[in-house]
């Protein structure tokens, strides 16, 4: 498929537990540290926050890793957060989904595989669907399952667990399988390296990059990409 793609969106991302912005490597949360960053001398979200639109961001991805992994949630200070925010909070099923919306915390709720055990909800126009991998394979469904059942406008988040935070680079015939696979909006996520991979992923066709630990490490400057992209 041809797609001429005229901007790609850069999202910078933010992983809260304990209500403060940790550093994420590989899904293995435990191990998580408070975020070390260029960007600001605080790992407080309000503050990283703060920093991603003076660099230009006008959306970000939250994860709430409590919500994530059912000890708790961090809701009261993602509400807090004065920026457009898709939010994954460990939804699992409709009930989920009316539970959030109704506290408002955020402009759109993302369901990942990681957590999903209702696929009615792929119908439902106002999510995001992240295809949560692990090692090269999809959580919990069979990508054919997913991709046959989910509403076509709904945009989808190739979400590769095992390489975020590692700057390994994107797995670029996992993307490409799953472009020829569906027309749905994609985004990708983790093991974002440098430049050369978001070049990958524009000339891949991908609608927006997730990106986190090359922004706060300085090898990639969010002001610059976020114009380059545009």
């Amino acid at each position: 498929r041809f797609i001429w793609l005229i901007f790609m969106e850069i999202i910078p991302v933010i992983d809260i537990m304990n209500n403060i912005a940790v550093h994420g490597k590989s899904g293995n949360r435990e191990e998580y540290k408070p975020l070390k960053t260029v960007l600001c001398d605080s790992s407080n979200p309000i503050d990283i926050i703060k920093k991603y639109k003076e660099n230009g961001a006008e959306k970000v991805y939250i994860a709430d890793l409590n919500a994530i992994m059912g000890n708790g949630n961090n809701f009261s200070i993602i509400k807090e957060l004065d920026i457009y925010k898709i939010v994954d909070a460990g939804i699992s099923n409709k009930e989920d989904i009316e539970h959030i919306r109704n506290l408002n915390i955020c402009n759109k709720l993302i369901v990942g595989t990681e957590t999903l055990n209702d696929l009615t909800i792929l119908n439902n126009e106002n999510i995001i669907l992240s295809l949560d991998f692990k090692d090269g394979k999809l959580l919990n469904y069979e990508l054919n399952d997913i991709l046959e059942n989910i509403n076509k406008n709904i945009p989808l988040i190739i979400l590769d667990i095992s390489s975020v935070g590692t700057q390994k680079g994107i797995n670029k015939e996992l993307i490409k399988n799953i472009i020829n696979k569906t027309n749905n909006p994609i985004y990708i996520g983790g093991g974002i390296k440098d430049e050369n991979d978001l070049k990958d992923a524009y000339n891949l066709g991908v609608h927006g990059v997730l990106i986190a630990t090359a922004v706060h490490k300085g090898i990639l400057k969010l002001k610059e990409i976020i114009e380059k992209y545009k």
